[in-house]
């Protein structure tokens, strides 16, 4: 890539982001959309699932461009939790080992 490319191209292009484990950001695909049996608001407090997600620290910082929107997930503003990446990466990864199979609707 030429630096003359490297300066015009556009900041947030691409795919969305993930933290690495050095807090740096990577890129990483969306995860599949699942549906469940159950709403997600509601899901996350059922107690074996709640033991197995990784709940972020509450925030006051805003979590995306909707300043109206509530994610009870991350408790905090920014989007709404059918939106939310975090929640979905990591349930995307409880589908894959079969332990939410029991809340998946039939496909």
């Amino acid at each position: 890539m030429r630096v003359h490319e490297a300066t015009t191209e556009k900041k947030g292009a691409g795919k969305p982001y993930e933290r690495s484990q050095a807090g740096t950001r990577t890129r990483r695909d969306p995860p599949p959309k699942h549906k469940f049996r159950v709403e997600l608001k509601e899901m996350i407090v059922i107690t074996n699932i709640a033991e197995r997600l990784k709940v972020p620290a509450k925030t006051d910082r805003k979590m995306g461009p909707n300043k109206n929107a509530w994610c009870k997930f991350h408790r905090a503003h920014g989007h709404y939790i059918r939106n939310c990446l975090a929640l979905a990466h990591q349930l995307d990864e409880l589908v894959k080992s079969d332990f939410l199979k029991d809340y998946l609707q039939e496909q």
